[in-house]
């Protein structure tokens, strides 16, 4: 008997001090409300401050060159940057110290005296601080000189084992030489693999400053046979921009042509829903966007990460030094895309305190299957570069870069609101020239236009292809 009071004590016991515990908790609990004042507007209003999921792409996945090379005692073999074959070469380099520098300028052609004949080319389509790439992309210590820029980064061993980079300059008259504390073995593993997948590219010489091997144009020399690609988009709300972009709520204007107005005291924004651009300007800025470069890039890829804007492969593209504007252009399977209508583009400008303007079409893309059509056989360089230099009316000395990329052919249908919008993308060469890129035309020429003047100050375009020079008044 004294066994079961005693057991029948200790559970009375515990439910007394149960009770007290629960009773303290009632007494003392206060339910959150950070919630219940937040009416559905403004719920709303959060989830909607970005585009795609923000900061989804690190800055070595923007910043980033677009073919990768690898000359080895003359053998050229090249690669577009895939993205995952850009981060596995970069792994190596990532996270060390430059150990020693020097600045080398040359008044003619470029020569590095103690490039070996085996090295590996990033090759960009722009030319950027090196002191950012390397800071701020790569995460590497180095003491470089400040303002220089450069769009080509040469790697290569050197006697201790270690890698040698050299970072050169556009016009091809200027390199930094780099002590790298990098393991030139691991790099060399990583390139072995690699190479598997380059394909034969070749050197090409289109003037004085592209006669070394250091300088040369690289791009593939066998022809190319590629599939076209058709792509579905989805879309986002101009809504969506408005609330990453304005401050405030903003004043809506329609205007002719299907172009709406966005404005407040901060900002304005045109929306023509025939084309489905977006273009934002912030009035509360300077007059003219900075031209700072190693602030702007970073600050324009931040500002596009944190709202989600990267919402496919875009990668830093080009420049305009005049404007301060950066160009991040979409790329598919490794390589970039063109359209006339910049549809394929993020456009964007910096100011002293935040964006100055900012540029896209209100698309992404939903899926990219096979077209279905035959594959495209696309030239080797060699004869890209016979056409061109042979063509009496282009200037083959301002050819600057040849590459593959994807033409997008845009079929918006507006119709029918049963059918999303498409784009077909058709594989081609494109040349730099002049500083801007041009479609080539597969017939044998390339479609650049330059401007001739008569006597009378009439210009006229001239249209450039193997087998017809065309003339028409400019408009």
């Amino acid at each position: 008997m004294s066994s079961k009071e005693i057991a029948k004590s200790a559970v009375l016991i515990a439910l007394v001090l149960l009770s007290i515990v629960l009773t303290y908790m009632t007494w003392n609990f206060s339910p959150d409300v950070s919630d219940v004042d937040r009416t559905e507007d403004d719920k709303t209003e959060n989830q909607s401050q970005t585009i795609g999921k923000p900061n989804n792409v690190s800055m070595d996945e923007v910043i980033t060159p677009y073919q990768l090379i690898h000359s080895n005692e003359g053998n050229v073999k090249g690669m577009e940057a895939h993205r995952d074959s850009v981060k596995k070469i970069n792994k190596v380099i990532q996270d060390q110290k430059v150990t020693h520098t020097q600045h080398m300028h040359s008044d003619h052609n470029l020569i590095i005296p103690d490039l070996s004949d085996d090295f590996v080319v990033f090759d960009f389509s722009y030319d950027m601080p090196l002191s950012t790439y390397l800071g701020q992309v790569m995460n590497i210590e180095a003491r470089v000189p400040n303002d220089f820029n450069f769009n080509r980064l040469l790697i290569n061993e050197d006697q201790n084992g270690k890698l040698q980079m050299y970072a050169i300059s556009k016009d091809r008259h200027d390199v930094v030489k780099m002590k790298s504390s990098a393991s030139a073995t691991q790099f060399s593993d990583t390139l072995d693999n690699l190479d598997k997948k380059m394909k034969p590219y070749a050197e090409i010489i289109t003037n004085k400053d592209t006669v070394d091997k250091a300088t040369h144009i690289f791009a593939p020399s066998e022809e190319q046979k590629l599939k076209s690609y058709r792509t579905i988009y989805s879309h986002f709300s101009v809504d969506t921009m408005n609330s990453i972009l304005f401050n405030d709520s903003v004043v809506v204007r329609s205007a002719k042509s299907g172009t709406t107005t966005y404005n407040n005291n901060t900002g304005v924004a045109n929306y023509n829903d025939r084309s489905e651009k977006y273009q934002y300007k912030n009035l509360s800025e300077d007059r003219n966007s900075s031209k700072n470069m190693k602030e702007v890039i970073p600050s324009t890829f931040d500002y596009i990460n944190h709202h989600g804007g990267f919402t496919d492969d875009f990668r830093l593209f080009d420049k305009d030094d005049k404007s301060g504007e950066l160009m991040y252009q979409m790329f598919f399977n490794g390589r970039p895309t063109f359209n006339e209508d910049d549809l394929e583009s993020l456009r964007v400008s910096w100011g002293d305190h935040g964006i100055f303007s900012y540029s896209r079409a209100l698309l992404k893309t939903n899926i990219t299957i096979d077209s279905g059509d035959e594959e495209k056989t696309l030239d080797g360089v060699e004869k890209v570069r016979a056409s061109l230099a042979n063509n009496p009316n282009i200037n083959f000395e301002a050819v600057s870069n040849m590459t593959i990329g994807y033409a997008i052919n845009d079929n918006p249908d507006k119709n029918d609101i049963e059918i999303q919008r498409n784009s077909e993308l058709i594989p081609r060469w494109f040349i730099e020239y002049k500083g801007d890129w041009h479609e080539y035309d597969g017939n044998g020429g390339a479609k650049i236009n330059e401007l001739e003047t008569r006597e009378d100050g009439i210009y006229f375009c001239i249209y450039f292809s193997q087998h017809h020079v065309g003339r028409d008044l400019c408009e």
